[in-house]
């Protein structure tokens, strides 16, 4: 029954609604620090931590961000860490350098173990109950973390959240809106923030004459800050990157799609080594992967198609698909007042699941 309530108190604090309101009257809101980690090549890098009451060795879990410039300030996450806290789990988010840079790189990889063996070895946290997860490209690039012999068997339970299960595929749909899960053929449309962050991590492979420096400053700008230093930006560039940023930001552009086509063959190598459908033969401990239906980031098939070939393969995965997310925001709910509680009984019973070996 505490357990039951446990999670009851991560969903009405997530998921909005009038009792989340009435809650904050009669509990004590969890404390929040800013501490850090250091990384192999010695950077020392912002980690955040929401306390739940007491000193006492904790429940822990550790959400890796996704590619965002907010990194470890990200709202929608926060508000998940302040809900665990709420139910007695320590909650870690740190700051991964290249993905708050909008940079998915395989050194998130090591920076993501920095952050989990810093984690164990704190006085108010029981190494036997860690949870470790990762929201959108931070969820796969976790999972791979896992591999690292230092990680093997550490983590409790893995969860990965938004993210891919092959990275070329997720950033051919960023492009074109048009995925799989190996039957049926969708069409969402993307998001235009997928677009130009690809656009942003792979400058250097087009062929487009112009400034890779000067226009990833400006994509940046447009993720990070919506463009309001776009227009000055804009001006005092060249010909020549003014022509390929008008390309890359245009709704609906078939230039910029035949322009990522010669980039995703020029990066295969690189791609295959982060995607998890390329190491699916090395994963041996239990995988949780969840998913909004309604995401035009990185869409709902890919966690179909890896909780599929999981099972196949005879490795352990439990799935979840919500109608209630997107890729880290909720969304309306068309389904009734039934469908609403119907989906918030079925999140609780997913993360009874998850959270099952550190409460």
């Amino acid at each position: 029954m505490r357990r039951f309530w446990k999670l009851m108190t991560i969903v009405l604090n997530v998921v909005p609604n009038p009792a989340a309101r009435l809650m904050k009257l009669f509990r004590q809101e969890p404390s929040i620090e800013t501490t850090s980690y250091t990384t192999t090549e010695g950077t020392v890098v912002p980690m955040r931590i929401h306390h739940p009451p007491g000193d006492a060795p904790a429940p822990t879990l550790i959400i890796y961000p996704g590619v965002s410039p907010a990194g470890e300030e990200h709202e929608a996450v926060n508000v998940l860490a302040r809900a665990l806290a709420f139910a007695g789990i320590r909650t870690f988010f740190p700051r991964i350098p290249d993905l708050k840079e909008v940079l998915v790189r395989e050194e998130s990889v090591e920076h993501m173990i920095n952050v989990y063996l810093a984690v164990e070895a704190r006085e108010d946290v029981d190494p036997a109950k860690i949870v470790g997860s990762g929201v959108s490209f931070g969820g796969s690039l976790f999972i791979k973390a896992c591999l690292d012999d230092r990680l093997r068997g550490k983590p409790a339970a893995v969860l990965s959240y938004g993210s891919f299960f092959n990275f070329r595929d997720g950033l051919n749909f960023s492009m074109t809106g048009v995925c799989s899960d190996g039957e049926k053929e969708y069409h969402i449309e993307p998001h235009d923030w997928g677009r130009i962050a690809f656009f942003h991590n792979y400058l250097e492979y087009l062929d487009e004459p112009h400034n890779p420096e000067k226009v990833r400053q400006y994509l940046l700008d447009k993720v990070a800050n919506d463009g309001q230093n776009g227009d000055a930006l804009y001006e005092s560039f060249s010909e020549e990157d003014r022509i390929l940023i008008d390309k890359i930001v245009a709704d609906q552009s078939q230039e910029a799609v035949a322009m990522a086509e010669k980039v995703l063959k020029k990066i295969e190598p690189l791609v295959e080594r982060l995607s998890p459908s390329n190491f699916l033969d090395e994963i041996d401990f239990p995988i949780y992967l969840m998913h909004g239906a309604n995401d035009n980031m990185i869409p709902f098939t890919e966690t179909v198609r890896f909780t599929k070939a999981l099972t196949e393969s005879g490795r352990e995965v439990k799935s979840f698909v919500s109608y209630l997310y997107s890729h880290s925001e909720t969304k309306g709910h068309d389904r009734g007042l039934f469908g609403f509680l119907l989906e918030l009984w079925r999140i609780g019973r997913f993360l009874g699941s998850l959270l099952k070996p550190v409460l």
